[in-house]
């Protein structure tokens, strides 16, 4: 079974045992509001059920939900009816649109390098001239304490894991360096500059999360 089939099957089941049902919004989602002009159209890349399109939504922001989860995808249109939605990937957009908002939380990780990469870069060739992408995504800083084999490390400080044991036993992550991730930002201008944030973990075996966030612009 390949990667992607794999990360769906263990999304759907996540989702079907109440994955994020009670959760709120990430704290990014009040950066990404600051920053967009209200009334705004867009896309979340792999909205899940809802937790953080649903308060951009009502923030004002005209954003089409895409997931690849069908169970999410189903949970997201019982929570806030009238949510348009794409049960897939940034692949199954219709070719060519761009938008003036993509927005990409904790998603981007998903993957192999070169899987992770192609998502970021499929990301960015989807804003309009103007337009921003919004991206919160893993960082190599986070401390792995579940059980996992390395499949590369790379001079730009990322590296990749598969995850043996724990909640996400099975999965490929990849996890981005700071020069990686300015690299395939480089042709785009910094709103929010890329920052790291960390975060502790709220459930054994303890260690610390870490992300980077960022809002750049696509020249006109």
């Amino acid at each position: 079974m390949d990667a992607h089939r794999i990360a769906v099957e263990f999304w759907d089941d996540a989702y079907a045992d109440g994955m994020y049902a009670d959760a709120g919004p990430d704290p990014f989602v009040a950066r990404i509001l600051e920053v967009a002009a209200p009334g705004v159209s867009g896309v979340e890349i792999g909205c899940g059920n809802g937790r953080n399109l649903i308060p951009l939504r009502r923030g004002g922001l005209e954003l089409v939900g895409v997931d690849p989860s069908r169970i999410a995808l189903e949970q997201l249109a019982l929570r806030e009816p009238g949510v348009p939605l794409v049960h897939g990937t940034q692949d199954d957009l219709p070719p060519g649109r761009r938008y003036d908002l993509v927005v990409g939380i904790q998603v981007h990780q998903h993957g192999t390098r070169a899987a992770a990469r192609d998502m970021v870069r499929g990301s960015l060739e989807r804003v309009a001239p103007g337009g921003l992408f919004a991206l919160r995504t893993a960082s190599a800083e986070t401390e792995a304490v579940e059980a996992h084999e390395v499949l590369d490390e790379h001079p730009d400080g990322g590296r990749t894991f598969r995850y043996l044991e724990g909640f996400k036993a099975g999965l490929v992550v990849h996890y981005y360096g700071r020069a990686e991730l300015e690299a395939l930002l480089a042709d785009f201008e910094p709103v929010l500059p890329l920052r790291a944030e960390y975060s502790p973990r709220l459930d054994p075996p303890a260690g610390r999360w870490a992300h980077w966030e960022t809002i750049v612009r696509r020249p006109r």
